[in-house]
Formats: structure tokens, sequence, C-alpha cells
């Protein structure tokens, strides 16, 4: 059975009512950190804020090199084997030492780390108005490669000299982040090295002395450097690694860091917390070291991207997650250590009318508050990155402004019914929730996919919601419920209709395809959601075949719709959204497309005219091998570049199923002024006032 990782859209989540609790500053703030601060203790964890919490940017790519933050270093040396980008440095090493010999490499390294990060960098960030930097480095910088590894030659501490001086000079804080451990503490990009298959790498294969070794020359060599106000002694450690084990590292790294001259009064020790549940480590923590080490943080990543929890999230999902997240950072000792603009590709087709800065901006606007309550504050992802790239370059998230004002007042819920965040992010058409038999629908699985039908294959492999994904409910037993434009209701007998004619039905395999007629094997059994009586517009169904005794699911790793299991899971929720009218569809933004763009732009190349290519996805018509293949294989381009893009993701994003077609990774903020707009007060959530919901629906951003 497909392991679901989305949780309901129902789970208890975190709202604020309160004007000052949505943006707390000066004793506003003080009573909500005194608050939380209570509430860990509780936990059984005592902790202070920072005096002055970081509010900072990653120097990714500089002194540890990964696609995107090195873009123009991983695009200038492909592969020679098949043009394809390195994934992680010790490729793009071992690609440079076989074309330009280890010297050859060395000096290229050299080059761009004179390059990527100057001391204008340094400057304008803190004319940015932040006050910090986490500074990602990989052991080779400190110690050199151990033997065997096609890393530069070192050690290379000069531009980590380099960077202090600078910060000094502009009274930044700095946090040394050892991003790469000996041997890894992952088998993923991040710390250096990407290893594949899975199971190459293995949790013992990580040397924890000798990151500790990196650790103490670190600080022994920086105790007396007053800009150095933290050190991350590992980065995203991989859940494989036991608990223990883990805590007990960091129990020895804590130990170091103090023992070389970085007491705690001055330098906070932070422990990254990275796929694990944060009241589980907490705990473990408690239990081994009680209260014996001060100012220690738990170093967390919050990313909206990654995985099928994030993809299959509504807009209004994604910000009552922010408030999930704001609870936890009140709750333990914190460091917001990565986070960006990203959002799974649910985001795009649940925005109303908002274009891409309306909703990067209220999303940004909402992380930047939740994040100012961490206790050890927060650091974006990245300061540089692939220019056309908003969501995860912070110069460019800046300069537009997505981060200034307040955050978005969002109504109150109970957690109980639809939350009403729903209807202003993604109105119901034309002020019309119901869905009626014979109207035209898109139909959602879990990880944030539309049902589709090309000829007699369905599958659910795009998010765009386009009107060739369109679906029709049709009543057994006749027409004559169309024409009365009856309400689909909880146990109702239907039928599906694509767009192109066709009705999908279930094979004795159970894979489910689109046939040319209606019979016993295309029937299904609505079954609503929440104990709904009638389908509405964001309506969850789950939709039992007849003649399988099972429920319609679909699969992230599998192509295809199926008819399998009778779990009534998440995974086989789907959400049924109506197609609004033409004059209400989203302007200038990436879901508002009938046609994929990777097919459209396809069809150019190949000589494929606008009306043949939508035939073609609405009607199963002839075409040529050639053509056909051509615009099929267009998908592996964007795939590829999501690949790339991607770089930090789980080991599930790597099959082109699972790839996310919609944003990729940065942003931060800017203080520019702007009209205030209806995201900035209070909205009631009994309110009934239409004009209101229009409003919002059409942007909100003044």
């Amino acid at each position: 059975v497909p392991s679901p990782t989305r949780r309901s859209a129902k789970a208890s989540l975190v709202v604020m009512t309160r004007s000052d609790e949505r943006r707390p500053s000066g004793a506003g703030l003080a009573d909500a950190w005194r608050g939380a601060a209570a509430e860990g203790r509780r936990c059984g964890l005592a902790f202070e804020r920072l005096a002055d919490p970081w509010n900072g940017v990653n120097l990714g790519g500089w002194l540890l090199l990964e696609p995107g933050p090195a873009d123009p270093l991983f695009e200038q040396h492909p592969s020679p084997e098949d043009g394809e980008e390195a994934r992680c440095e010790w490729d793009l090493m071992e690609i440079l030492r076989a074309k330009l010999g280890a010297q050859g490499a060395n000096e290229v390294i050299h080059q761009h780390r004179e390059r990527h990060i100057t001391k204008g960098d340094f400057e304008r960030i803190r004319a940015c108005g932040l006050n910090a930097v986490r500074l990602p480095f990989g052991y080779w910088v400190v110690l050199g490669p151990s033997a065997g590894e096609p890393y530069a030659a070192g050690p290379s501490l000069t531009f980590i000299d380099r960077a202090l001086d600078w910060a000094e000079e502009f009274g930044l804080q700095v946090v040394l982040d050892l991003h790469g451990c000996p041997g890894g503490e992952s088998g993923e990009a991040p710390c250096g090295r990407r290893q594949r298959p899975h199971g190459t790498w293995q949790w013992q294969h990580w040397d924890m002395d000798l990151s500790l070794k990196a650790i103490e020359v670190v600080c022994r060599r920086y105790c007396h450097r007053g800009c150095v106000t933290g050190v991350a002694v590992c980065n995203e450690p991989s859940n494989e690694t036991p608990l223990t084990r883990l805590c007990q590292y960091y129990g020895r790294a804590v130990d170091t860091i103090r023992r070389c001259g970085m007491p705690a009064s001055r330098v906070a020790a932070v422990l990254p917390v990275f796929q694990r549940p944060e009241d589980k480590f907490a705990k473990k923590w408690k239990l081994m070291f009680g209260d014996s080490h001060k100012n220690i943080c738990f170093d967390v990543h919050c990313y909206h991207c990654f995985e099928n929890e994030f993809n299959g999230k509504t807009f209004a999902q994604q910000l009552r997650h922010v408030e999930a997240n704001q609870r936890m950072l009140q709750q333990y000792p914190m460091v917001v250590g990565e986070w960006s603009l990203a959002m799974g590709q649910a985001t795009w087709a649940t925005c109303g009318q908002m274009s891409e800065d309306e909703v990067y901006e209220v999303f940004g606007r909402a992380q930047a508050a939740a994040f100012r309550t961490a206790s050890h504050g927060h650091f974006f992802w990245n300061w540089t990155e692939r220019r056309d790239d908003i969501e995860w370059n912070f110069q460019r998230a800046f300069d537009r402004g997505l981060l200034s004002g307040p955050p978005p007042a969002l109504p109150p819920w109970s957690g109980r019914g639809e939350d009403p965040l729903e209807e202003l992010c993604n109105p119901s058409p034309s002020d019309e929730a119901r869905v009626l038999y014979g109207e035209k629908i898109c139909l959602r699985v879990f990880y944030g996919r539309y049902v589709d039908v090309c000829g007699s294959s369905v599958n659910a492999q795009w998010p765009d919601k386009g009107t060739w994904q369109s679906l029709t409910f049709c009543p057994v037993g006749g027409r004559s419920a169309i024409a009365g434009r009856r309400d689909i209701r909880h146990g109702d007998a239907v039928y599906l209709r694509a767009n192109n004619g066709r009705y999908l039905s279930v094979g004795a395999d159970g894979i489910v395809q689109a046939t040319k007629a209606a019979g016993s094997a295309g029937r299904f059994t609505v079954h609503l959601a929440d104990g709904a009586e009638t389908l509405a517009h964001r309506g969850i169904v789950y939709l039992e075949s007849r003649s399988a005794r099972a429920l319609l699911d679909a699969d992230d790793f599998e192509d295809g719709i199926f008819a399998r299991f009778s779990d009534f899971g998440d995974w086989q929720q789907l959400a049924v959204e109506k197609i609004p009218p033409k004059e209400e569809c989203p302007k200038n933004r990436r879901a508002a497309r009938a046609i994929p763009a990777h097919l459209l732009t396809r069809a150019t190349e190949v000589g494929l005219e606008s009306a043949e290519l939508t035939q073609h996805i609405s009607e199963p018509v002839k075409l040529t091998a050639e053509k056909l293949a051509a615009a099929q294989a267009d998908i592996a381009t964007p795939l590829a570049k999501r690949r790339r893009l991607l770089a930090k993701s789980s080991p599930a994003l790597a099959t082109p199923k699972a790839l996310d077609r919609s944003p990729s990774k940065l942003s931060v903020a800017s203080e520019t002024t702007r009209a205030p707009s209806i995201w900035d007060t209070p909205l009631s959530a009994s309110s009934e006032d239409s004009s209101m919901r229009s409003s919002v629906s059409a942007g909100l951003m003044a």
C-alpha cells in the first residue's frame, strides 16, 4: 500500500486572531516569548532568547558547492558523458579533474571562491537590514580532503578569515556551519557528496571523531572573533543515524566548542534536528544532558516544497502550516537555519486570481513574522542563486519587496469543517460553491497533481488544472438529472466523463482506463468526507469502484490511476475543484494555462499547430511517431532542470513522476512601504460579505 505522507487538511493548527499576536514587537514580543519559554520549560527545557536574534541569509555555494547557489560553475562544467550538470561538489570535482587535471581543478575552485562572495556582498547584506550570515563550509576547507577524495586541496581557512573580517567591518554576526562532515552526515548533496543508489551511504560512514577535530580547529582559530555568535556542528544529518548516537555526538561537540574558548555567554551551539519529530528529539536531549548545556539551539529547515505533504497542500494549508511552525518555534530553543519562498505544486492551482508576486508576498510575510518568534532567529536560503529564481534568490526577492509589511491576517478556524481561509484563497467560481451534475471539474490527487485523460490512458501527471484535465459527473440511470442541475450527494452512483468524451472504467487488473462507452466497470459510488451531504467546490471525495470494490488512488511513483484498496486513507482522497469561467481565470500565473507549457513549447519546435495539439490532448488522434516522441521527449528537459534546482531534496524527488514542476529555493525582508491590503486586517470567520470575498479573490494586495 502506498505510504501516505500528507497529513489531513483538517489537522490541528494554531490560529492567531489578535493583531499583536500576528506581529509581536517590543513589549508584545517579550510577552509572547515569555509565554513560549514557559511552555518549553513545561516540556523539560529551559532556554533563553538571544539578545540579538539572527536575522540573516545563507552564503551557500561558496565554501561548499551546490547546484543553484553555485550555478555558473556547475553550468560551465557539465558531464562530458551525458551533458548533464553535476549534482554535488564531489561529482563536479571528478569532472574537473578528468578535464583539467588536479592542478587545473584546484585553480577553478580557487577562482570561484575568489569571485563568488566578496566584500561587496557583505556590505549589501547589511544594507538590506540583516544582522547575520550563516556560512556553510565543508570539512575539507578546514582540514583538507581525506585520502582518495577529489575535493580541492586545502586547508583554505583564509576564505573564512576574510568572511569574518568583512562581517566585523559591517557589523554582522556569523554562524560557522560545518555543512559537510568527514564521511558525510548523510548520502545527499548538501554534505558535499550525493551517493546513489540508496543504501550506498551508511550512517557508520560518518566520521564523528574527525568531525569534532574540524570543529576544534575552527573554534580555536576564531574563539577571539566577536562576530562569531554561533557554531553549527553539522547539517541535515540523516535520520538513519540512531538518535542516541546523534545526541552523543552533539554533546561532545558542545563540549568541544566550550573547551576551545567559545563560552555559552557569547556563542550558541547549533544542533540540527532534521526529519525527526522535534518533541522526541527534545525529550531525548533532556534525558541525556538535562540542563547542563547552556545556549544551545535546535536547527530546523522550514521548507514548503518537498515531499508529498507539501506538494499536496493548498495555498491556505501552506499558510496554516506557517502558523503551526510558529507554535513549534515557541516551544523549544530554535533557529530556522534555512527557509525559502518555494511552495508545493498544489499551491498554484488553489490561490484564486492572485498573481505570482501576490502569492509570494503573502507567504513570505507570514513566514517572516512567524520566524521572528524563534529564540535564535532565522536565515534565508540563499544569498546567491540562479538569477531568474525568485523563490531561492534573496536579492531578487528583496528587490521586489516580497516580504515587506505586516503578516496576513488569517480568519479564525476551529479546525472543524472547511477552513474559511480556503474560500478566501481559492474562491468558488461566481459565488456558486455547489458542484452539479454536468459541470466541468478537476480531480486533484494527494500529491498535488490533477487527473488527466489522453486517449485511453488515465494518469495524474501535471499540476496545471487546465480544461484538458476536466471531468464531468454523470448520474447512473440517464441524463434527466443533468437537465435538472441536481446536486451530487453522498452515496450517489456516478460515471466520470473525460474531456475527450470517454468514460473512466476499471479494468480487471485494477488499472483505470478511458473507454468509449459507459458500462458497469465505470460505475463509482461517491463518498464525501467530513460528514458532507452534498458535493461543493474544494470538497474531498472518495470514489469507490463498484466492480472492483475498491477506492480510486494515485501513486506518486507509478503512472496511472488505480482501484486496489478500500482503506479510505489520505492517499485515496480526491479534491474536487470547479473550473472557473474564462473571465475569472487567473492571469500572469503558472497555473493559468489550458495546455501544459512543456507541450506547447515543444509543439512549436516540431511543427505542431496549437489546434492540432489541443486535439491531441482532448481526443485520441493519429500523430506521426516522430511528432509524438518529440512532444513527449520534452518532458525530460524541465524534469532534468528541476532535479538540478531541487538539489537539496529528498530521494523521493529523484524520479520524474515525483519531481515538482512548480516553484523552486529563496527570499527575505524588504522595508519598502506599500499601501495596506485586506490581508493586513483581521477578517471575521462569520463574515458573509460577498464583496469582501470577491476583492480577496481578485488579488487583495494593494
